[in-house]
């Protein structure tokens, strides 16, 4: 099993990781438009404790490094791509974003309107319904390094993933040094390893084109996720440990 272990000591957390909460957002008009009704976005807020919370006010200290109550640190972006719903899914998705669109080529028979590709029919347990996309997973940088991107995408993913065969990813830098020169062939192909290992930790396996899936019908995604519950855990413990902070 890949391992999404911190990368950082505890004592660099700004704050307990089991303070952590997910907030699902999605909107869309009483009467769909253009391609809403085959193209869902949701977006997922990461905050540290919710706002109001009286029960860890103990951290609330001259020496405390942690946000105030509701802070958001961090957010994740996904996409759910509903099948039967009359429209070419391909372009819906090619109007969306490139990534989408790489991922749609990769899933999709030729006329991307009805059916899945044979090579996903063939990686895929139940390959009937929607398809649950992966966009963005985006933490502030204070709270990198220390495996919590995984951990948050698998519980968004087990949350928003009912009614989907599938969930889809294609591992691409979300950002960019300053100094740009640095970013060469090399420097890509090492950064979208490192991502797609973070994807493998969680249950996602090499489909084609550059694009991940993960079997929802599959046991071992299920047992991946209690991994990193159990990691988060950990780390929490470790937090709440005298010295580490």
């Amino acid at each position: 099993m890949t391992s999404a272990r911190p990368k950082r000591p505890v004592s660099e957390l700004p704050g307990d990781p089991g303070r952590l909460h997910l907030h699902y957002g999605h909107g869309h008009p009483a009467l769909p438009y253009d391609y809403q009704d085959t193209l869902e976005s949701w977006y997922v807020a990461v905050t540290y404790g919710t706002a109001g919370d009286e029960e860890w006010e103990d951290e609330e200290d001259g020496d405390s490094r942690a946000p105030a109550a509701g802070t958001e640190i961090g957010r994740l972006i996904l996409w759910r791509l509903r099948d039967y719903t009359g429209d070419n899914r391909w372009e819906v998705a090619d109007a969306e974003s490139g990534d989408l669109e790489v991922i749609a080529s990769a899933v999709l028979g030729r006329s991307g309107r009805t059916g899945y590709s044979a090579a996903f029919e063939k990686a895929v347990t139940h390959p009937v319904g929607d398809l649950l996309i992966l966009d963005r997973v985006s933490l502030d940088k204070a709270w990198r390094g220390f495996g919590l991107g995984p951990a948050l995408a698998v519980e968004a993913i087990r949350r928003l993933s009912g009614g989907c065969c599938a969930v889809a990813v294609f591992p691409a830098m979300g950002e960019y040094p300053e100094d740009r020169e640095q970013v060469t062939k090399a420097y890509r192909l090492q950064a979208k390893k490192k991502i797609a290992a973070l994807w493998e930790s969680i249950g996602f396996q090499p489909f084609r084109r550059g694009v991940w899936l993960l079997d929802t019908a599959l046991r071992r995604p299920e047992e991946l996720m209690q991994a990193r519950r159990a990691q988060l855990r950990a780390l929490g413990t470790a937090f709440q440990q005298p010295g580490s902070v």
